[in-house]
């Protein structure tokens, strides 16, 4: 799999899967900046993120989004990098509809990248978090773990701090 050509073909299946179901979506995007989940003497790891998503239309209390593009800075090990990744994310909430339910939300989230720099290269990342949702504002935090797909790479544990925002839908 050529992790290059992810980020342009999960583009064109996002949009078309919207326009295909022709269904109300939203359109979610967020920030986050991380920290590595263990001592980070001198500065070594810290991460900072931004990506776009098209949640599809709310089952009750659980809203499934595909991230069509997470872009990131990072350090890992005094190593300077970019990443670009796509993936899926789950929002559950107590409330029929998840977006701007001004209630606790359990999130998770599972993915591929690519990353530029020393280390990871091609990674899988998984995360889990809280949030509460205030309007169209999630402020949430999460810990994820990304790992490379060859034996031996490094991974990388942290915790992010961020926000989602609804921009339309």
């Amino acid at each position: 799999m050529n992790i290059d050509r992810l980020l342009p073909a999960s583009v064109l299946m996002g949009l078309g899967l919207v326009l295909t179901l022709g269904a109300p979506a939203q359109i979610v995007a967020s920030m986050s900046v991380g920290a590595p989940s263990h001592a980070n003497p001198h500065f070594n790891t810290a991460s900072a993120d931004a990506r776009v998503g098209v949640a599809l239309p709310p089952v009750p209390h659980l809203m499934l989004m595909w991230n069509l593009a997470d872009l990131g800075v990072d350090r890992i090990a005094r190593q300077g990098g970019v990443s670009i990744g796509t993936g899926v994310e789950a929002w559950l909430s107590p409330a029929a509809r998840p977006a701007q339910s001004h209630l606790p939300l359990v999130l998770a989230e599972a993915g591929v990248g690519r990353r530029w720099g020393v280390g990871l290269h091609g990674f899988t990342m998984l995360g889990v978090g809280a949030g509460w949702s205030i309007g169209d504002w999630v402020p949430y935090l999460e810990f994820r773990r990304r790992s490379a797909f060859h034996s031996g790479r490094p991974h990388d544990d942290e915790v992010l701090l961020g926000v989602k925002f609804v921009l339309f839908g």
